[in-house]
């Protein structure tokens, strides 16, 4: 991506510049492929116009979530927001096992349907993919770059749309062969891909709310780190928890017996900066 382009936003600017982006193409896919659906009778087409009108329920929840998660410390919240991005990522995983369940039991019912084979409704779901692969490349590189859960997830969701477009252009396809019983398959077939989706960010969602769930490369960092901390004999107990786009960490450290508490405050404090400098994911660090 442009990288001129890049400068002139601020990280929550282009999360938002995205997201938004999604929501315009999802409303013009989701009623293209409504449209095309119901002239050539194609459930999994159909189908697939509710996944993209899904996809615009996850983009408002991720801009939701990223302007509330972004916000500074308060008194309420004095670890800051960052676990409204989790919260908003386990709707989006919610909202993505709905669409699941609701393209299964479409995909079921049209099985006594036979669609009729139209070039409309392979150009339509074509646009999809290309579409969609697009914004869901941009929104992931966008969510990595930002360290954002919520807009990984909402990529993922692009992608799921990607995936079931291919399924209708299977679909479709299968009607011009004479293979009426495709149309339905490839959308039952989708259904699997994306629950498991969503099974697996609601996984990590919730394991992220109730604390499960640590950072191996983290630590890997926090211990290197500490092996030129001057003043510190030994350390233990580094524990690296998310908030949502955010990190925190802390750690117990061990320093000469004979120093006052000054000196042994200074040490820790000094932990503390080297950890917060070299480390720019961490927010807090609590050195006991």
């Amino acid at each position: 991506m442009n990288s001129q382009f890049i400068s002139k936003y601020s990280g929550q600017q282009l999360v938002q510049l995205v997201t938004w982006l999604g929501m315009l193409v999802n409303v013009l896919l989701a009623l293209l492929k409504f449209v095309v659906g119901v002239l050539t009778g194609s459930a999994v087409l159909l189908a697939d116009a509710g996944h993209s009108f899904s996809d615009l329920a996850s983009d408002i929840v991720t801009l939701w979530a990223v302007m509330i998660g972004r916000k500074p410390k308060d008194d309420n919240h004095p670890y800051g927001h960052g676990r409204f991005e989790t919260v908003g990522t386990l709707f989006v995983a919610i909202l993505l096992g709905l669409t699941a369940v609701g393209l299964g039991i479409n995909a079921l019912e049209s099985f006594s349907v036979v669609p009729r084979p139209d070039i409309l409704a392979i150009v339509a779901a074509s646009l999809s993919i290309l579409l969609k692969e697009v914004m869901f490349r941009v929104t992931d590189w966008v969510g990595r770059r930002e360290n954002s859960r919520v807009l990984q997830a909402n990529a993922w969701h692009h992608r799921t749309d990607a995936l079931s477009s291919v399924a209708a252009l299977i679909g479709v396809g299968g009607t011009y062969l004479g293979i009426n019983y495709l149309d339905p398959i490839a959308a039952l077939v989708v259904t699997g891909l994306i629950l498991k989706a969503a099974w697996e960010l609601g996984q990590q969602s919730v394991e992220e709310l109730t604390d499960a769930v640590t950072d191996p490369e983290v630590e890997k960092e926090v211990n290197r780190v500490m092996q030129s901390v001057e003043g510190v004999e030994d350390y233990h107990e580094v524990r690296v928890r998310r908030m949502g786009s955010y990190l925190l960490a802390d750690l117990h450290v061990e320093v000469d017996g004979l120093l006052t508490v000054s000196a042994a405050h200074q040490i820790a404090e000094r932990v503390r900066l080297r950890l917060l400098n070299e480390l720019p994911n961490l927010s807090e660090v609590p050195v006991h």
